[in-house]
């Protein structure tokens, strides 16, 4: 059983942010970042990379598997921007005023994504929606990299994990929410739901258009109320760097432990690029998943990932990022061998996945935002991170161009009839794998080793289970 010093050490451990939130600056970061988040992902979730309403839009336009692919990739693409940011902070004692402006700029843009039915058509309103939402994505990176440093500025290592993990549980709620409220509303009154808003709700059809239109103006909307959050946040001065722009971004190269971290992740986004474009087209097209089908495995996917949030930041506050991300890893090689499996007529199996696959990702995402900053020296932090980006989105963008101009022809296997993206899918996995091996390299000054997580978690699972016995013992 676990010491009864090794248990006081878990309590001291779990409350150390309970201390850190009796400072009434780090108390007023933490709030203001949780409410400007909140507004911050209902712009997310309807307009930013990743949206099905995007991808709705996008098919609405007519989108080809290579636009689809152009998309996905633009995302990554924008990373490279981050240096943007560390070059225009360079000489700055406060980063806010350039991260609202930019964060501005980014969500008003989205407006413009709604006219482009009524003006444009054809493949010249897919090229202009792509441009749009380009330009778009490089203003909010540029802003997000100026964020990152100047949060993690305000948030102590010590809780940072916790921190981000309960952020991120809060704005999967709001992500959850948003995607359920805006999928009826367009279900109801378009042409999509149009037989069951008869049935119901006797509403009038709106054209697909004007729909889009309504979603890309309110998030825009809510978009501009966060940034007006935003500038509640408190800021520290900021040390001004005096070497030059050229030995200022050569600096992480110096590294070597960096150079390492960035051989690891570079790894990862190629392996993640990998298929990627295809995941929600595939649910879509292939496994002819009705909207609300995509919602359920949505929605499980983020029940999960808030369930295992709060452990996952707790651990790697206690291990490190390093091994956290060593069990993200062997979740992530699994997840996409379920698709494989996946048809039209058993496309429910991809629900055990959404569980699992939530799991992976609410670690996986932490890890992403968190590691970067643990290795970085303390005032060197968003050129570290800015460099981290841009390799990031390079690195993803390539694979996912790649997967989108040679997707591989169908192929028969073991009585399995897999699709060109399933195969993709399949390969994905094995290369997630392998990405234990560069990890292997990094070095985390907070980190423990994996057999010491493997023993807590023993230990944890022994005391859960003598928890369970023996009440059972004490009734007989």
């Amino acid at each position: 059983m676990i010491s009864v010093d090794k248990v006081e050490k878990i309590y001291i451990f779990i409350n150390l942010m309970e201390n850190y939130l009796k400072d009434p600056v780090i108390k007023k970061s933490v709030s203001v970042s949780y409410l400007d988040g909140i507004f911050a992902q209902v712009f997310a979730s309807l307009a930013s990379s990743g949206s099905v309403f995007l991808t709705k839009f996008l098919l609405f336009l007519n989108g080809s598997p290579l636009h689809f692919g152009l998309y996905s990739a633009i995302g990554q693409l924008s990373q490279i921007f981050q240096i943007v940011g560390v070059i225009l902070t360079k000489e700055l004692k406060s980063r806010k005023k350039l991260v609202v402006q930019f964060a501005l700029w980014g969500r008003l843009l989205v407006i413009l994504l709604g006219l482009i039915p009524f003006f444009f058509s054809g493949k010249s309103a897919i090229y202009i929606f792509l441009s749009i939402f380009l330009i778009s994505n490089i203003f909010q990176t540029i802003s997000a990299n100026m964020w990152i440093a100047w949060i993690s500025d305000m948030i102590p290592l010590q809780i940072r994990g916790r921190f981000f993990s309960k952020r991120s549980q809060l704005l999967m709620i709001v992500g959850l929410l948003t995607g359920y409220i805006f999928s009826l509303i367009f279900d109801l009154l378009t042409k999509n739901g149009n037989s069951f808003s008869n049935n119901f709700f006797n509403l009038k059809i709106i054209p697909i258009s004007f729909m889009f239109l309504f979603i890309f103006t309110f998030a825009a909307f809510m978009g501009i109320v966060g940034i007006i959050v935003l500038q509640k946040q408190p800021e520290k001065e900021k040390e001004i760097e005096k070497e030059s722009i050229r030995d200022f971004l050569a600096e992480p190269f110096k590294d070597k432990n960096f150079i390492r971290f960035l051989i690891y992740n570079v790894w990862w986004m190629v392996a993640l690029g990998v298929g990627s474009p295809f995941w929600q087209p595939f649910m879509l097209k292939n496994l002819k998943m009705s909207l609300f089908e995509v919602q359920i495995y949505g929605t499980i996917s983020t029940i999960s990932a808030l369930y295992f949030l709060k452990p996952w930041g707790l651990f790697i506050d206690r291990f490190g990022n390093k091994t956290a991300m060593r069990f993200a890893i062997v979740l992530g090689f699994i997840n996409p061998f379920v698709w494989v499996f996946a048809t039209e007529k058993i496309k429910w199996i991809i629900y055990f996945e959404a569980f699992t696959s939530g799991m992976m990702w609410s670690g996986a995402n932490i890890v992403a935002t968190n590691f970067v900053l643990s290795i970085a020296p303390d005032k060197k932090r968003q050129i570290y991170t800015a460099v981290q980006g841009t390799f990031s989105g390079l690195a993803m963008m390539f694979s996912m161009l790649i997967s989108s101009f040679f997707i591989p022809k169908p192929l028969t296997f073991m009585n399995l009839n897999l699709t060109g993206e399933q195969l993709l899918f399949a390969l994905t996995g094995l290369l997630r794998f392998t990405t234990e091996i560069p990890l292997s390299f990094v070095k985390e000054k907070t980190g423990k080793p994996t057999r010491d997580a493997l023993l807590y978690l023993q230990q944890s699972l022994k005391v859960r289970l003598e928890n369970l016995i023996f009440p059972l013992r004490q009734k007989k």
